[in-house]
């Protein structure tokens, strides 16, 4: 306004000329002042930009809206780990002196529709963490928000492929803090005792499942409980490795196609005839193959191999040190012959679209995924830090164990978060449940798995 003004104002003293009393010099004189106006007005519209947020150049930070920087206002912030809700509360109240977080235990998977229902309401979180693949419903929702002047930082700390489930048209929603997918577990002393029985011509980890089934044939005893080889096996996140070695790609080569769900390819009914292959060897019920029968078991020092994720590695070392024994990992072996890719899976934190402090909400979320965190998340809890450079986190580099999945994310592929992932995954643990029970052939699976998803699709449910 105050330009236009200026502007109208020169316009006038130059068409009404010296008679007006516009000379030359008061005209110079109200040039300056109007780009004096101007240069004023470009600071302050650079110190308020992205929504009238302040951010500080030097410290590289939106500054705290002062309801939170003095504590008379408090954040609140969901996260599934009561250690983890502890670790960011003190962390954070020591990093910012005055500041309050108030936590909530409340499940990744379930943040998004809760926020949904309280966050207009004023009771939800200001800060969560969800599977990036839940991004989509979120972004449809409208419950997440931009990071703003933190995406260049974002960018360079974290791995590209963690960095992409969060980019929508340049902007980034949330930070991926944390990376994770399956790989093999072994157990070394127990492959080492097989080998010295010439079970297994060496100790070192199967390079092929085929090799996996043919231990079995010898080493399974099922009225013992005796298995060569645990998984989750009516969990279509595990199970994706069967159709991914067969050619299978879940909505197209980049994962953006809804109109590619393609579980009627042959692709997918070849992997579920390998993946049927495998019943007779881990001869259990898909809803007996849960927590309890493969890690627990596993933990016990009498299973050679187990299918799982980092997120194990804490209950099966416990089993190691109490059975003494020592397991290992490695990246999948190969499936006959043929490469088998995982899903690589982000969590992600989140700022609310509805919180009124979005500028301190975004600098709890960076915190999160701050050296602090990100190495209390990997040495107490043993999640991988979905970071560039692992050198920041003391051991992470020196860990073969954590290497090993990092070698398996190599063969791996982020899971879509376009909102029709949420239909993949009814459709597909259907199919591969009734398989693996035995109440429907590959065929018909696959068949019947893409008129679940499209009837999902019609439906919107």
């Amino acid at each position: 306004m105050k330009r236009r003004m200026v502007a109208l104002f020169l316009a006038t003293c130059m068409s009404v000329g010296m008679l007006a009393g516009c000379g030359s010099e008061e005209q110079s004189n109200e040039s300056a002042a109007s780009g004096e106006t101007q240069n004023a007005e470009t600071e302050a519209e650079a110190q308020n930009e992205d929504g009238g947020l302040a951010w500080n150049e030097e410290q590289q930070m939106y500054e705290l809206e002062e309801e939170i920087a003095n504590g008379s206002a408090s954040l609140k912030l969901w996260v599934d780990n009561e250690q983890l809700a502890v670790a960011v509360k003190e962390g954070f109240e020591a990093k910012y002196p005055g500041t309050v977080v108030e936590t909530e235990v409340v499940s990744s998977t379930e943040s998004v529709g809760k926020l949904m229902l309280e966050g207009e309401a004023g009771t939800g979180a200001d800060v969560f963490i969800i599977p990036h693949d839940a991004i989509g419903d979120a972004m449809n929702s409208t419950v997440i928000g931009m990071m703003g002047n933190y995406d260049t930082i974002i960018r360079d700390r974290f791995l590209d492929s963690a960095v992409e489930t969060i980019d929508y048209e340049g902007n980034l929603y949330g930070v991926p803090y944390l990376t994770e997918s399956v790989a093999l577990i072994y157990n070394k002393t127990l492959l080492e005792q097989l080998a010295s029985e010439g079970l297994v011509d060496s100790a070192e980890p199967a390079k092929d499942m085929n090799d996996i089934m043919a231990l079995a044939e010898k080493y399974n005893d099922p009225a013992a409980n005796k298995w060569t080889i645990r998984w989750e096996a009516g969990n279509s996140y595990m199970n994706h490795m069967f159709v991914t070695s067969f050619g299978y790609e879940l909505f197209g080569a980049d994962g953006t196609d809804p109109d590619s769900a393609n579980f009627d390819s042959q692709a997918v009914v070849d992997g579920l005839k390998y993946f049927e292959q495998f019943r007779p060897y881990w001869d259990v019920n898909q809803g007996d193959a849960n927590w309890d029968t493969t890690v627990v078991e596993f933990a016990k020092g009498e299973t050679p191999y187990l299918i799982c994720g980092p997120w194990s590695l804490e209950e099966i070392g416990k089993g190691a040190e109490e059975n003494g024994f020592e397991f290992g990992v490695s990246k999948l072996p190969m499936f006959d012959g043929k490469q088998p890719y995982t899903f690589s899976g982000v969590q992600v934190v989140c700022v609310s679209s509805y919180s009124k402090y979005p500028a301190a909400a975004r600098a709890l979320a960076m915190f999160i995924g701050s050296d602090e965190i990100e190495s209390f998340a990997y040495k107490t809890l043993g999640k991988l830090p979905a970071l560039k450079d692992g050198s920041t986190i003391d051991g992470l580099n020196e860990d073969a164990k954590v290497q090993a999945f990092m070698e398996q994310a190599q063969f791996s592929k982020a899971m879509p978060s376009i909102p029709e992932v949420s239909y993949f995954w009814t459709a597909a643990e259907g199919m591969y449940r009734g398989v693996w029970d035995k109440t429907i052939t590959p065929e018909e699976a696959a068949k019947k798995a893409q008129e679940d998803f499209e009837a999902l699709r019609v439906s919107g449910q």
